[in-house]
């Protein structure tokens, strides 16, 4: 850090003396380049030791239950000098001691989203995700309130991360997410009759032409690889939601789910 200010003098020192010097000089001086190295210093990480007392620091704020004022203003003085993996782990501490003191995940984003700049991708993808559910729901928590193509969408979506970041720190909630979509794209939430032809109970046309196209555009995938199994089992039996192997699909779904992403 003492780098920083050493440099930050002589950089002040050399603009102003440009002021007294012949403008040949003035001109040969590359001052957008110095500014690049002043900005490149500015953000200079603090050495591993001072990192880990850092997060060490930060950790007894979170034990204690101190303040959110405290956390986040620590947070804010710290930030810049951090690595992003440490960067990661002060959010996903942050996450957790908000979620336990109440806040939804509006309240939650609005906390951390100042400092995701210095975060890695596999953080600002996943906030993003949760941003997007936050800012435009699926559900009421009665029922679906999306249609399902969007429901599928998002579940890709998920998919995506966690195979972008298969080992990372965010896949476990995300993974959760992922299912509860693909979940809801299949049975709502637990009325799969929301998605047969009106006063029936077979799998309604249109819906199934949603499928059908998910597995075409996105062959490999693990949703294309779960509507694929489900439509297998309701041909089986006529595309009646009712059917005995659509039953057994419905009751063992989970398990499927999981099935399918361990393949």
């Amino acid at each position: 850090m003492k780098r920083m200010l050493i440099f930050l003098m002589v950089f002040s020192i050399l603009l102003s003396g440009c002021n007294k010097v012949p403008q040949e000089i003035k001109d040969s001086v590359d001052t957008e380049k110095l500014k690049d190295a002043v900005v490149d210093i500015v953000v200079d990480k603090l050495e591993e030791q001072e990192q880990v007392k850092v997060l060490k620091e930060y950790y007894e704020y979170i034990q204690q239950r101190a303040s959110d004022d405290k956390i986040l203003s620590f947070l804010k003085e710290n930030v810049q000098g951090l690595d992003e993996k440490r960067v990661d782990e002060m959010l996903i501490q942050l996450e957790n001691h908000l979620s336990v003191k109440g806040y939804d995940t509006k309240g939650i984003l609005e906390k951390v989203s100042p400092y995701l700049q210095y975060a890695s991708d596999e953080l600002k993808s996943y906030f993003r995700i949760w941003e997007n559910e936050a800012d435009d729901q699926t559900t009421d928590g009665e029922s679906t309130i999306k249609p399902v193509d969007e429901i599928l969408k998002r579940a890709l979506e998920a998919e995506d991360h966690i195979k972008r970041y298969p080992d990372g720190k965010t896949r476990d909630r995300i993974e959760e997410l992922y299912r509860v979509y693909v979940k809801m794209g299949i049975e709502g939430l637990g009325n799969q009759y929301i998605y047969a032809e009106e006063g029936e109970s077979r799998l309604s046309q249109e819906v199934q032409r949603i499928y059908e196209k998910i597995i075409e555009d996105f062959p490999g995938s693990w949703t294309a690889a779960v509507l694929e199994s489900y439509l297998g089992e309701l041909n089986k039996d006529s595309m009646n939601l009712d059917g005995p192997n659509a039953i057994y699909f419905f009751d063992n779904l989970d398990g499927i789910i999981e099935g399918i992403e361990k393949q």
